[in-house]
């Protein structure tokens, strides 16, 4: 065991699986603040990786897959995670234990997973699902506008209570619209235009919502068959939605569900 492994031990674990949209990232910062339990992303660990150069060895073993077209083998994947959990674990050693993002995303990695459970002797307490189903996602996502100023300025046409107040008027005195015949909104706070990324495009949102089921449908069953899995409805309003996930990991952590 390294050193910085000896910080997993005794620690709790709890990955959070949910599909694009399905609110994870909204929860898991809450519980995280709340809590004070650190989240490992996964895709952030990876991003610092290939663009702040922060581990240029390993750096050069993914390129070396992704550079020819190849699939990042099990083993690096494994290796990128370990190596970043432990290092939070070393920033983080007084912490009860540390949300997942991001990992596992597969069976394979999920078996991954509990072998480093043993070598650290942490404990993987619940995997917390968020069930919501693809039809909502969809109509989150694809609703989803952000102000072209502020893009922390967020609307989505397809809930009435999120949606923008006012449209973009043409010339004419119709309502503009893109070209995908979509109308334009207006941010209620700057009157800046509001515009759809790229990720929240149709068929972008298709292809990223059926690779998801491909890996983690298989994902959700393994872990429910070795008694790991927690489902939560992740279609409640968000506030309900948190309360489900804190009635679970108050007893775990060692609270009172009434704190």
């Amino acid at each position: 065991m390294t050193d910085f492994s000896k910080n997993l031990k005794n620690k709790l674990l709890f990955p959070f699986v949910a599909p694009p949209n399905g609110g994870k990232g909204t929860q898991t910062q809450i519980l995280s603040e709340r809590y004070h339990l650190p989240t490992f992303d996964m895709g952030s660990t990876f991003r610092a990786i290939m663009k702040e150069g922060k581990d240029p060895e390993l750096k050069a073993e993914l390129e070396s897959y992704m550079n020819n077209g190849k699939l990042v083998p099990i083993k690096t994947v494994v290796k990128v995670f370990q190596k970043g959990l432990e290092a939070l674990a070393a920033d983080h050693s007084e912490a009860k234990g540390f949300i997942l993002d991001g990992f596992p995303r597969n069976q394979e990695q999920a078996d991954a997973l509990l072998e480093l459970c043993q070598h650290w002797e942490a404990e993987l307490s619940k995997a917390i699902y968020l069930n919501v189903s693809l039809d909502i996602v969809k109509a989150r996502a694809t609703g989803r506008r952000f102000c072209s100023e502020n893009a922390r300025h967020v609307y989505n046409v397809n809930d009435e209570c999120l949606a923008p107040k006012q449209q973009k008027i043409s010339p004419d005195g119709s309502i503009a619209t893109d070209q995908q015949g979509r109308a334009i909104g207006l941010c209620d706070i700057d009157q800046a235009e509001l515009i759809v990324r790229t990720d929240d495009e149709p068929q972008t949102v298709e292809k990223r919502l059926a690779e998801y089921q491909k890996e983690t449908n298989p994902l959700i069953e393994h872990l429910q068959e070795k008694g790991y899995l927690a489902e939560i409805n992740g279609e409640q309003a968000p506030e309900k939605v948190t309360l489900a996930i804190e009635s679970l990991i108050q007893p775990i952590l060692g609270l009172s569900t009434a704190s």
